[in-house]
């Protein structure tokens, strides 16, 4: 028997309340809210599965309440047909929902016996994801289901909460890749630096209960594509100076865990330093395309340069009315307040790129150029350019590009160490038209 809607449960509970009363509830309420049997986890629910060697298991709990829930009942559970599925659901919503075949589930329990004492009854739905996969390839553009309903013959089902309508959305092979796949850039001083660990966090992207035994590898090519793609000059970790494992085991009940990479920091010299870690090889199920390797990345800062002496030179310059702002050399002053700017107002407009050249006067081996934008949120305006080297002021080596933040902090880039005694700082894009502006340039050296 089912009734539509449960109204009086808020009376039923105050009458369960009165016991010293003695009321007769057969005489106050009809027999079928004695006992009420509804799905606790009814209605709509999306479920992925995932691709193992074993099914996947749902649970369907199905409770007994109502005004006497300690009485016994009797429940069926069993699967809406493909006519019922379109009758109740396809058909008033418009949808192709497609019920999947008998050889994709099975159930645990079709009928349930509930004693005086129980309160509620577990049915486990097992679903075979390779069978589940292989009916949604016979229809991709339909919505396959597995519906499942309660009836009884004896007692009162709610009819609001009869049906779980499972709608499954995929299946999916479990991966295991690195939880971060970024290169977030460590800073080192050198000199300075000892022997550390990174720890690199991997695992799987489900419940694992399973052995899983992971290779890793150093994948050097990926440094090349990276500096490529991002106008970088990393370089990989000399050998010897890291230590990766090459075999661990991800164990069973163990979703994640830490790779333990040692690096040797005191055999580095300046310069930015690259370790891709690259999970080559699992015993089972697939590596993650997208986080297949943890890039660390380290910059060992060379010794930050004295610039009382040096002088600078640009093709663009101009005084902004704010003091001694505007020239080059204000971007070598020590005085956030000042800063180098592009020509605006005289009319004798440079086009991009605008070049401000440095003379250190002595020779260096430089590792690292640092910029800082003009110290007003407004006017954070140098978005990217190169750096170059020279030794004569004629014949320039390009040693790194860079791209600012509209931020106003010191930003560090790094080049590929090189000897002169000239650099310049090219500068090709702006945040703001026209304008460039720079408050101070520094260089850092082997020296």
């Amino acid at each position: 028997m089912k009734i539509r809607t449960i109204l009086l449960m808020g009376g039923l509970v105050l009458l369960g309340a009165c016991s010293e009363s003695k009321y007769d509830l057969d005489q106050l309420v009809p027999e079928e809210y004695h006992k009420i049997l509804y799905v606790n986890n009814s209605g709509k629910q999306d479920l992925t599965l995932y691709d193992t060697d074993e099914d996947n298991k749902y649970t369907l709990s199905v409770v007994k309440s109502g005004s006497d829930p300690s009485l016994t009942a009797s429940v069926k559970v069993s699967v809406l047909t493909q006519a019922e599925l379109d009758e109740e659901y396809s058909e008033p919503e418009g949808t192709n929902y497609k019920l999947i075949g008998e050889n994709c589930y099975s159930l645990d329990a079709t009928t349930l016996d509930f004693s005086s004492a129980d309160r509620y009854k577990l049915v486990n739905i097992f679903l075979k994801p390779q069978s589940v996969k292989a009916f949604m390839e016979t229809d991709p553009e339909a919505v396959w289901v597995l519906p499942l309903q309660v009836t009884s013959e004896t007692d009162s089902i709610n009819a609001e909460k009869n049906e779980l309508f499972l709608k499954l959305t995929g299946v999916i092979t479990p991966a295991i890749g690195f939880a971060n796949s970024d290169v977030e850039v460590r800073l080192l001083d050198y000199g300075s630096v000892s022997t550390f660990t990174e720890k690199v966090k991997f695992g799987l992207d489900t419940d694992n209960k399973w052995d899983l035994e992971c290779k890793f590898v150093v994948d050097k090519e990926y440094i090349a594509e990276y500096n490529a793609d991002n106008g970088t000059n990393f370089k990989v970790l000399p050998e010897g100076t890291y230590t990766v494992p090459e075999m661990v085991t991800l164990p069973n009940g163990t979703t994640n865990m830490e790779l333990e990479v040692t690096i040797n920091g005191d055999q580095l010299v300046p310069g930015d330093y690259m370790l891709p870690v690259k999970i080559a090889e699992v015993s089972q199920f697939e590596i993650s395309a997208a986080k297949v390797v943890s890039p660390l990345a380290f910059r060992v800062m060379g010794h930050k340069l004295d610039r009382a002496d040096w002088t600078a030179e640009a093709n663009t310059e101009e005084l902004t009315g704010e003091g001694a702002s505007g020239k080059a050399g204000c971007a070598l002053d020590d005085n956030l307040a000042t800063y180098w700017h592009s020509t605006w107002q005289t009319g004798n407009w440079v086009s991009f790129p605008f070049e401000i050249i440095v003379d250190t006067k002595t020779e260096h081996t430089f590792t690292q150029f640092a910029l800082m934008q003009r110290q007003n949120e407004s006017y954070t305006d140098t978005k990217s350019g190169k750096f170059y080297v020279s030794s004569d002021k004629e014949n320039w080596t390009e040693v790194g590009r860079f791209s600012m933040e509209k931020i106003l902090d010191r930003q560090v880039f790094g080049v590929t160490p090189t000897k002169g005694r000239y650099f310049k700082v090219s500068i090709e894009e702006s945040y703001r038209g026209t304008n460039a502006s720079l408050s101070e340039i520094y260089a850092y050296a082997l020296e």
